[in-house]
C-alpha cells in the first residue's frame, strides 16, 4: 500500500491545524508534532513519505532535526519559513531538502504547491540523469540535490566515458560541462544531436563563461538551458525539474499519439471493411429488388402484349379463312397487313417504353418529375386501367434539376407499384392513386398517395427497413422502399418521407433545386 503520511513538525497550532486540514481534503494522512522532541519520537515509531518542518521550534532549531531525519530514514523534508533570505534557501538545499515553503499570506497556495510537490515527485521519480563534467565536487553537489528528488543519478568524468553509458542506460536527461579532457561540450553536444536515439533527451549546459556568443552556440547546437558556474542550487534544481517534467510530457504525448494513430489506422481498416460489407450488401439488395421489379414489369408487357397478340392472331387467322375461299383479293390483303403492322408496332413501342429503365446509366442528367411520372405511367397506367384503379394526377413541377433519371423513375415506379398492392389487398371499392408534384422554396416535391387506409402505426418506423414488408401474401421482398430511400437519400442526395393523410398513405419525394 503506498504510502501516504506527512508529519507536521510545527509549533503554531494554527498553522499546524491549517496544514492538516487542507492536506487531509487531499487524501493524505496527517500526524502533528509541536516540539523537536515529539517530532522524533514520532519518526522512530512511523515511517513518513514526507516531513514539513519549521526551522524554529520551541526546544531546538529545526536544523538539527534534518540531520537526524537523514540519519533515521530517507523521507522527504519540506521546510517551512518565515525567512526569504537566498543564502538559508541555498544552506538549505545543501542539507538535502526537498523544497522550503515561505509562511507569509499566501499561505493557502504553497499548500496547494506542497501537493503538487508530492505529485510531480512521484510523476518524476527513477528519472535517470546523466552528468558529464570533470569535477569531482560538482558531481557530489549535484548529486546531494537532485538524489531527494528520487532521481537516479549517473556520473561520467569525460565525454568517452559519458558516450558509454549514454549507450547503456535510457537517459531521460544530461548535465553537460562545457570544458571536458577529451572534447569541447559543444562538440559532445553535436554528436549527441547527430544520434536519433538521443536527440530528443533535454541537455542542460554548465559553464563558467556565458558569452552572448555561446549561449547563441548552445541553444543553436540543441541545448536546452545553460547554466553559469558557480550555480545557484536553487535555480539548477527548478530547470531540471521543468526539463524532466516537459520531456516527460512530450514522450506521453508522442506515445498517446502513436497509440491513437494506430487505433486510427485501424479504425479505418474496420470502417473501409465495414463499408464495403455494406456496399456489397447494398449491391445484392439493390440487385434483388431489381429483380423483383423486372418480375414485375415483365408481367406488365406481358399484359400489354396480350392484347395486341390476340388482335394479330385474330387478323392472321381472318385473312386465312378468306384466303382458302378465295375472298382474299388485294385490298384485302394490304388492309389486314397494315393492321398487323400496327399491332407490330405497338409491340415495339412497348418493349421501347421499358427498355429504358433497364439500361444502366449512371451519369446524371438535367430531368423533372413531370416527364418522369409520364415515362412511368405509360408503363403501369394500362394495368392499372384493368384493376379498374384511378390514377389522379396533379403536374407542377417542370423546371428541371440534375439527377440519375432512371434511379428516379424505379423509385416512382415503386411508389405507385405499392400503392396498386395496398388497393387490391384491401380491396377497396373505388381504388385511387394520386400522383402530386410541387416547387417550394427551393425543393422539387413529388407525392403520391392512395385511398387504401393508411400504414399501421405500429409499423410505421419499419417502413424503410430492409426486408421488412407490409404485404400478407409471401411475395413482397421488403427491398422496395429500402431501395427506395438508399436510391432517394444516398445516391440522389434528397429526402423520402412517409405519413397518413386522411384516406391512406403518402410517400414524399424531395429533391434540392441545383
Amino acid at each position: 500500500m503506498q504510502n501516504n503520511k506527512i508529519l507536521v513538525v510545527e509549533d503554531s497550532k494554527t498553522i499546524s491545524n491549517v496544514l492538516k486540514t487542507k492536506l487531509t481534503e487531499f487524501g493524505y494522512e496527517v500526524d502533528k508534532a509541536y516540539t523537536l522532541k515529539e517530532a522524533k519520537n514520532l519518526i522512530i515509531k512511523k515511517e513518513y513519505m514526507l516531513i514539513l518542518l519549521d526551522l524554529h521550534l520551541p526546544d531546538g532549531e529545526g536544523y538539527e532535526l534534518i540531520d537526524d531525519i537523514l540519519d533515521i530514514t530517507n523521507t522527504k523534508v519540506i521546510v517551512l519559513t518565515s525567512d526569504n533570505e537566498e543564502q538559508l534557501r541555498e544552506e538549505l538545499f545543501r542539507y538535502g531538502i526537498l523544497d522550503y515553503i515561505i509562511k507569509d499570506k499566501n499561505f493557502i497556495y504553497s499548500i496547494y504547491e506542497i501537493h503538487r510537490t508530492i505529485q510531480k515527485l512521484k510523476l518524476l521519480s527513477d528519472k535517470k540523469i546523466l552528468i558529464i563534467d570533470d569535477s569531482s565536487f560538482v558531481i557530489k553537489q549535484v548529486k546531494n540535490v537532485l538524489l531527494p528528488r528520487n532521481y537516479m543519478i549517473y556520473s561520467a568524468m569525460s565525454a568517452k566515458d559519458g558516450f558509454e553509458i549514454l549507450k547503456d542506460k535510457n537517459i531521460d536527461l544530461i548535465v553537460l560541462d562545457m570544458e571536458l579532457p577529451d572534447m569541447h561540450g559543444l562538440k559532445v553536444l553535436e554528436k549527441i544531436r547527430k544520434n536519433i536515439s538521443y536527440i530528443n533527451i533535454p541537455v542542460i549546459i554548465l559553464s563558467g563563461t556565458l558569452t552572448h556568443d555561446i549561449i547563441r552556440k548552445i541553444l543553436k547546437g540543441g541545448g536546452n538551458d545553460f547554466i553559469k558556474k558557480p550555480f545557484i542550487i536553487e535555480e539548477f534544481i527548478l530547470k531540471i525539474d521543468l526539463l524532466i517534467e516537459n520531456a516527460q510530457k512530450e514522450k506521453n504525448i508522442i506515445e498517446k499519439s502513436k497509440i491513437l494513430n494506430e487505433v486510427n489506422n485501424a479504425l479505418e481498416e474496420k470502417v473501409s471493411k465495414a463499408v464495403a460489407k455494406l456496399r456489397e450488401k447494398d449491391f445484392f439488395m439493390f440487385q434483388q429488388s431489381r429483380l423483383a421489379q423486372m418480375g414485375e414489369m415483365l408481367s406488365m408487357i406481358a399484359h400489354q402484349w396480350r392484347q395486341p397478340l390476340n388482335a394479330i392472331s385474330s387478323t392472321a387467322t381472318a385473312l386465312k379463312l378468306k384466303a382458302l375461299r378465295g375472298k382474299a383479293n388485294e385490298d384485302i390483303i394490304i388492309e389486314t397487313t397494315d393492321k398487323i403492322s400496327f399491332y407490330i408496332k405497338h409491340l415495339s413501342n412497348t418493349i421501347d417504353d421499358f427498355r429504358d429503365f433497364f439500361k444502366p446509366k449512371k451519369e446524371k442528367q438535367e430531368i423533372n418529375f413531370d416527364i418522369l411520372i409520364e415515362n412511368a405511367l405509360l408503363i403501369v397506367k394500362p394495368s392499372l386501367d384493368d384493376k379498374k384503379i384511378e390514377i389522379v394526377t396533379k403536374l407542377n413541377s417542370q423546371n428541371t434539376f440534375v439527377s440519375y433519371a432512371n434511379e428516379l423513375k424505379q423509385v416512382i415506379l415503386n411508389l405507385i407499384k405499392n400503392a396498386e398492392d395496398a388497393l387490391i389487398e384491401k380491396e377497396i371499392k373505388k381504388p385511387k392513386i394520386i400522383i402530386k408534384t410541387y416547387e417550394k422554396d427551393n425543393l422539387h416535391i413529388l407525392e403520391v398517395s392512395d385511398n387504401a387506409g393508411g400504414i399501421p402505426k405500429d409499423i410505421m418506423s419499419k417502413i424503410f427497413d430492409p426486408y421488412f414488408s407490409t404485404k400478407k401474401k409471401k411475395d413482397g421482398t421488403g427491398l422496395g422502399l429500402y431501395m427506395s430511400k438508399i436510391i432517394i437519400e444516398d445516391h440522389c442526395k434528397g429526402k423520402m418521407e412517409v405519413e397518413n393523410h386522411k384516406n391512406g398513405a403518402l410517400f414524399r419525394v424531395i429533391i434540392k433545386k441545383t
